[in-house]
């Protein structure tokens, strides 16, 4: 009775402003139940035939299928599709993913208003990164590309992990520098986000040398504007220290075995002035 009651109770209620508004009417919380196709029976196996999935479970009967789980791209026991053809070209676990840029893209930028440079500032990977110049995460480092070389016109100085030469050229016609600098995975971090290293640890950790001898190779490039040679770094007065030694001992000629005897024979300083002082003779001179 007292259901039947709540079930029909509609009042409205006269506001102020001489409004009704009508209330809902109140629900039974037993008459609840979720939205249709919101919920799943759960599947019950092996109760007995009349579940329909009774005995055998759904599985069928007996086979491989029945008892184990057969991988989606098993071939039934022949030569697989991907045996049957050689293997082409590999993938180097060691290159670097750098994320292009090109010129057109700093010159749009500019003319829009939302790249500027101060006096002694330089266009470096966190100011890219900060004026929206580059979207999304730098991995390895950012490379310079070509595009729009013809209408460079912006002198600026420009530090990247690398750039093609024809965007190098394109700078330094247009009255600016590129430095391609190097940035281990930490030091790359450090440079976008150095005020994450001081809130957290408070110091900022210091950049890394390359010590790969391909990036070594790479930034001590006059050609390639490595930081090495741009910047004079002592690392780059060692290696060049390093090479000169190299070619020196490189000098030293090995002698063969008649050079060698001749050595013990008759002596270093006699052999050199043998042949300092040869020339050519008659037979005459020689037999006589």
């Amino acid at each position: 009775m007292l259901s039947n009651w709540f079930g029909s109770l509609k009042t409205t209620h006269k506001c102020l402003t001489t409004q009704s508004f009508p209330i809902r009417s109140i629900q039974i919380l037993s008459t609840l139940k979720p939205p249709p196709n919101s919920t799943k029976k759960f599947k019950r196996l092996g109760r007995g035939p009349s579940s329909n999935k009774g005995k055998t479970s759904g599985r069928g009967t007996k086979g491989q299928k029945a008892r184990s789980h057969v991988k989606s791209w098993f071939e039934g026991g022949q030569t697989p599709i991907y045996k049957l053809f050689p293997k082409i070209g590999f993938t180097n676990v060691h290159s670097k993913e750098f994320v292009p840029l090109n010129l057109e893209r700093i010159i749009e930028w500019h003319r829009k208003g939302r790249l500027t440079l101060k006096d002694g500032e330089v266009l470096d990977m966190k100011k890219m990164k900060d004026t929206g110049l580059i979207s999304g995460s730098i991995k390895d480092g950012v490379k310079i590309l070509a595009k729009g070389q013809f209408i460079y016109n912006l002198p600026w100085p420009i530090e990247a992990s690398c750039a093609s030469k024809k965007a190098v050229a394109a700078i330094e016609k247009a009255g600016g520098s590129f430095v391609a600098k190097y940035f281990s995975p930490l030091g790359l971090t450090a440079h976008l986000k150095p005020e994450w290293f001081l809130e957290k640890r408070g110091w900022v950790p210091l950049p890394a040398r390359p010590i790969k001898r391909k990036d070594i190779e790479y930034y001590s490039d006059p050609e390639k504007r490595g930081y090495l040679v741009v910047e004079n770094d002592p690392y780059y007065k060692i290696l060049q220290e390093n090479k000169i030694k190299k070619l020196a001992s490189k000098t030293v000629t090995k002698k063969s075995m008649l050079e060698k005897q001749l050595d013990a024979l008759i002596g270093k300083d006699q052999v050199h002035n043998n042949v300092n002082n040869s020339k050519i003779i008659t037979l005459k001179e020689f037999m006589g």
